[in-house]
């Protein structure tokens, strides 16, 4: 409507789940071919308050199986592209975002993996010692820029994290995009191996007590 009211409160969720759902598991980007719809985003997103609570399509896509007994591809070229996309990246372009990214996105990504370290590293499957200096180099990357090379059988472990990064739990959507793809150039430095498989009926892997506060 002409003004931000209740059913925007009301709407906001499903279809922000919408417009990720849709984009995955069936190909159609309902913000790049809606213009209505669009717009409608675009308005959202001027708001501060909803860019606190903005999720994006790789924490819904993958939180919502479990949440409605599971989600189904139609299986075409665009479907297989967009999940290629929103799984492996590259993150930014994606059209769940279009508010220009503030410019501290990596220093919060830095700030919160630092502030959660112990419990990030605990429950990764790899090694404790392993993962750690991995993970000083995918944050390395994401600080400077630079490449470093992560210890040798580290990828899947680095992946694991990748495909775990909740937001807005965790942090926001353009840092996330930002740690996201530090951990995959880092990972590609060492392997192709991904990590063990997001459960598709359950999220326990997501265990939040693991990241309070």
């Amino acid at each position: 409507m002409e003004e931000f009211g209740t059913a925007d409160v009301v709407f906001t969720p499903y279809v922000e789940r919408m417009n990720a759902s849709l984009f995955y598991y069936k190909g159609y980007s309902l913000r790049e071919e809606s213009p209505q719809w669009s717009a409608w985003f675009d308005a959202m997103e001027s708001r501060p308050t909803y860019r606190g609570t903005q999720s994006d399509f790789h924490t819904h896509v993958h939180d919502l199986p479990p949440q409605m007994g599971g989600c189904f591809s139609n299986d075409t070229p665009e479907a297989r592209a967009h999940q290629n996309r929103v799984d492996h990246g590259p993150w930014f372009g994606l059209p769940d975002v279009a508010y220009p990214e503030p410019e501290t996105s990596r220093q919060e990504a830095l700030q919160r993996v630092l502030k959660h370290r112990a419990n990030i590293i605990r429950v990764n499957p790899a090694e404790d010692a392993v993962f750690d200096e991995a993970l000083r180099c995918a944050l390395t990357h994401l600080v400077t820029g630079e490449l470093c090379q992560p210890p040798q059988g580290s990828d899947a472990a680095l992946r694991y994290l990748r495909d775990r990064i909740n937001v807005p739990r965790d942090m926001s959507i353009y840092a996330a995009k930002h740690l996201r793809t530090s951990l995959e150039a880092t990972a590609a430095l060492d392997g192709n191996r991904q990590g063990p498989d997001i459960p598709l009926r359950h999220r326990r892997d997501q265990d939040p007590t693991n990241f309070a506060a």
